[in-house]
């Protein structure tokens, strides 16, 4: 089969790699299309051990059921990509997430979705419907990460609290959607991007600051009576959006750390253990948060079709260009096999 393969820093070719052998329990999927994820751009870019040259990345895949039992052979379906052992405690208490001995496709020594093919455990794929299309279906693993991220939001924070999301990228896109799906108060959301500043717009934030312009804080502060929000979500990952989302927040609020742009962050803990504050740390999702993603796509209550592009395999490499310095208002480029 052919596969975009990750070569060198800043580098991704074609080339033959071998077909995957379906082991059992597991399904051959060919693959329509697989979403560009942040993390595979850090691998890209060199920011990521775990993601080295030789790797064929993604992670946000869909296909075709190629060789798998009759009730799943032909069928089109999303790709759960973590890979769990559902033996150990983590996993049978439903917290796939934090399994002992997770693995994700297109990380460490496991091939990803930038190929024709793909084989995964029969347990993660699920039927795609026909009216769902391959540009909406790529969204459901962002999604899925956005839900079990706010099912963290504790039931002090009481019944409508106020939210400011940090970052308007694909996962700030999808945490700000079902954020307004669950009802929570989003008062603002930051971003840099002009364009994707006008889709937080669009999907209903009520205001989009750039935090290289304003001071955010100070707004979230302003605009809750001098409080601070009861929640901040960090999308972004650096180190000074972590210190603003602590800035951010109430006394005995919670601050949400999603993003992963970096590692080590000096925090003042004096001023977070006095003024009681969460800090909540969210990887991936469980098995029921996909599911849920999944229905979200399915229904059309999430859609991301608008701001998704699929773009042939072969011009992966430009594909990747773009997302490193212009995405412009796209929030998913995905790569679809010729």
């Amino acid at each position: 089969m052919r596969a975009l393969v990750y070569t060198a820093v800043k580098k991704v070719e074609m080339r033959d790699f071998p077909d995957p052998q379906a082991a059992g329990g597991e399904v051959v999927v060919r693959v329509r299309a697989t979403g560009i994820c942040g993390s595979d751009l850090h691998g890209f870019l060199g920011h990521q051990k775990r993601r080295q040259p030789g790797l064929v990345l993604g992670h946000e895949t869909l296909g075709i059921v190629e060789s798998g039992p009759e009730n799943l052979a032909g069928r089109r379906v999303s790709v759960n990509p973590l890979l769990t052992c559902g033996e150990c405690s983590a996993c049978r208490s439903g917290r796939q997430n934090c399994c002992r001995s997770w693995r994700l496709l297109g990380l460490d020594t496991t091939h990803g979705g930038f190929a024709e093919r793909v084989a995964v455990p029969m347990r993660n794929v699920f039927p795609l419907p026909d009216h769902v299309s391959d540009a909406a279906a790529v969204m459901v693993e962002p999604l899925a990460n956005a839900i079990h991220l706010l099912s963290m939001v504790p039931n002090h924070a009481g019944l409508l609290p106020s939210v400011a999301i940090v970052g308007a990228g694909t996962l700030g896109a999808a945490i700000l959607a079902v954020a307004r799906i669950r009802g929570l108060n989003v008062v603002l959301v930051t971003e840099t991007n002009p364009k994707r500043t006008d889709v937080a717009k669009e999907l209903g934030a009520p205001v989009v600051l750039n935090p290289l312009e304003t001071d955010w804080v100070a707004e979230a502060r302003r605009m809750t009576d001098g409080v601070g929000v009861d929640v901040a979500i960090d999308a972004v990952g650096l180190a000074r959006t972590r210190i603003e989302a602590a800035d951010a927040v109430a006394k005995g609020g919670t601050v949400l750390l999603l993003g992963l742009d970096e590692g080590p962050t000096t925090l003042d803990f004096q001023d977070l253990v006095r003024r009681e504050v969460r800090l909540q740390c969210s990887f991936a999702y469980t098995d029921r948060d996909f599911a849920e993603a999944l229905s979200l796509v399915v229904s059309g209550r999430a859609s991301f079709e608008k701001w998704t592009d699929l773009v042939p395999m072969d011009q992966g490499q430009s594909a990747f260009d773009r997302l490193v310095t212009d995405p412009g208002d796209r929030l998913k480029i995905a790569l679809v096999p010729g």
